[in-house]
């Protein structure tokens, strides 16, 4: 059902022999703390089993709480077994995709857990995406059902895509004001639209489905543009189920039953579903739920819940750090925990974020495809300019751009490559793309670095073109195509420029018709139909002529350049 028969068995050799790797046989596990060198062969399993043992053992714990809304363990995994049975009962089950199109909201826990509990697979829909890359995705994916909450503007785009999708998939609404799936839900004369209370009424109990963790999937999440052909990483139960695993043996100050976190990450991307939901789920924390993230109710939240826990792109920390600022006063002794990824982090965020509350930001790296963390800091001080040194059972060697079987010296720039139990086995229906990202076993990142004596990783720069916006992915060949669809530009290039606030931020390069003008208001209003806010240029430079390539292709990389000289100067 999810893929071939040489495809489940190269499946499950990846796996099984990343999790034989020992952890302390690398040169960088000496670095290790005590809890990860210590770390045992984790044991896969369905991510079921993280709920079961949370409501288990602390049951009376918070797992989701929202506005005035708390919701326990005990009460979540209630929710799960009863929207379970209402799935069942709309006709979802093993195998299944379905959809989840809505921010960061407590309804996400209860979501994919039921899911899981059914044998179906979980699809991340960015409610920021333009609705043709969400029909695209709807598509390729072949969804049962898309999930969404009963805002006016999500049910809209959910209706779009439903019209415009060749499997016309159901629609499920919940209440956006509450967590509990039984709360009244409204959403008018929708076609094809049902509630999470409508779906469970007098649906009982549905057994739990069997699951293979080596090979079943998880959740299919979108890593590509709307240009080429969408492209999904296959995250099975074994990949997240371990991961959690490696991801808590970094923390071992963080203590089951006792910690919260600020859940203002987008729940469609990765993240949201590791290194928050999974993570938590699995030491029995509490989720702050914020669909909106704002500075000062950010705050709020920190000081009303005492947030022991903060995991954010480099953004939400700097805008965290100057609301405080604003206040002039913020006392941040509950949290414990710091951790930031989907961007690079700088210097001097560490430092000011160190100088206000003693704590060091741990920075994470990964991608989609491996689950997604894979590189975590290290806390040697003369590790300290390194992206970090690899989790448990992960491995990581630099590879030359060019050869990739050719592995690279010490110290010598190539393209980071990782081997783990967290790394995808294939992408969704994609056997080319799949066939391309591996070499000997190992994922080919596409990001640029080297790796020191010790093991320690620095990644410096990407092979790929992806511009990083405030955590986010953005692909100048869709926003290129965008600009161009303006009557006055004539050429186009986007490239990705430093900014101290978003990491990246995104600058469009533009030749334009004969007595054409074109000012950045003038674009970005032009725009605002065809990309999601952040895929919109913050920066415009208008020129003659676009630098070009020796084959006569727009050269990015020359902007690039053009771009750290002036910079520089």
């Amino acid at each position: 059902m999810f893929s071939g028969k040489a495809h489940r068995r190269q499946d499950i050799e990846r796996i099984t022999t990343a999790m034989t790797t020992s952890a302390t046989s690398q040169p960088w596990a000496r670095f290790y703390n005590p809890r990860a060198a210590a770390l045992a062969s984790p044991d896969p399993m369905p991510l079921s089993v993280l709920l079961d043992r949370a409501a288990s053992t602390f049951g009376a714990r918070p797992c989701s709480s929202f506005a005035e809304e708390s919701f326990s363990y005990a009460e979540v995994a209630a929710f799960v077994e009863d929207l379970a049975a209402g799935f069942a009962a709309a006709g979802i089950g093993a195998g299944d995709r379905v959809g989840f199109l809505a921010p960061a909201h407590p309804s996400f826990t209860v979501f994919t857990f039921a899911l899981w509990h059914v044998g179906a697979i979980g699809v991340g829909l960015n409610p920021l995406y333009s609705v043709r890359r969400l029909i695209d995705q709807a598509n390729d994916a072949g969804l049962k059902a898309i999930f969404t909450l009963d805002d006016a503007a999500l049910l809209g785009k959910a209706a779009q895509i439903r019209r415009a999708s060749a499997v016309k998939p159901t629609l499920i609404a919940t209440s956006a004001r509450s967590g509990d799936p039984h709360a009244p839900a409204s959403v008018g004369n929708g076609e094809g639209t049902l509630t999470t209370a409508a779906i469970m009424a007098g649906a009982g109990r549905v057994a739990r489905a069997t699951v293979d963790p080596l090979t079943q999937p998880a959740v299919l999440q979108y890593t590509g543009g709307t240009t080429g052909a969408p492209k999904a990483a296959v995250l099975t139960h074994a990949n997240l189920s371990v991961n959690v695993v490696q991801m808590h043996s970094w923390f071992p100050e963080l203590r089951p039953g006792a910690e919260s976190v600020l859940a203002a990450a987008p729940v469609t991307h990765v993240s949201g579903v590791g290194p928050i939901q999974n993570f938590m789920v699995n030491i029995a924390g509490e989720m702050a739920w914020m669909p909106r993230f704002d500075a000062d109710a950010a705050l709020d939240t920190i000081e009303q819940r005492r947030i022991t826990l903060l995991l954010a792109p480099p953004t939400m920390f700097t805008a965290l750090l100057h609301a405080a600022e604003t206040r002039g006063k913020f006392d941040w002794s509950s949290l414990r925990n710091a951790q930031c990824g989907a961007a690079p982090v700088s210097a001097e965020l560490k430092k000011r974020f160190r100088d206000a509350t003693g704590l060091t930001i741990t920075t994470l790296y990964g991608m989609t495809e491996t689950s997604p963390a894979a590189i975590y800091s290290s806390p040697i001080p003369h590790h300290e300019r390194a992206t970090g040194i690899p989790l448990p059972f992960t491995e990581v060697e630099v590879r030359s751009t060019s050869d990739p079987s050719i592995r690279m010296a010490t110290g010598e720039p190539g393209e980071i490559c990782i081997r783990g139990p967290q790394v995808m086995p294939h992408y969704w229906q994609r056997p080319d793309a799949t066939a391309q990202a591996f070499v000997d076993g190992f994922f080919r990142s596409g990001d640029i670095g080297t790796m020191d004596a010790d093991g320690a990783v620095t990644v410096f720069d990407r092979l790929k073109d992806v511009i990083i916006a405030s955590g986010y992915n953005v692909y100048p060949a869709d926003v290129e195509s965008a600009v161009l669809k303006h009557p006055a530009v004539r050429e186009a290039a986007v490239i990705g420029v430093p900014c101290a606030y978003r990491g990246e931020t995104v600058k469009a390069i533009v030749s334009l018709r004969d007595a054409a003008g074109l000012t950045i208001e003038n674009l970005r209003l032009f725009l605002a139909d065809l990309l999601s806010p952040m895929e919109i240029p913050k920066l415009l430079e208008i020129v003659d002529e676009i630098p070009r390539n020796e084959n006569l292709k727009i050269s990015r990389l020359a902007l690039r350049e053009r771009e750290a000289r002036r910079r520089e100067g």
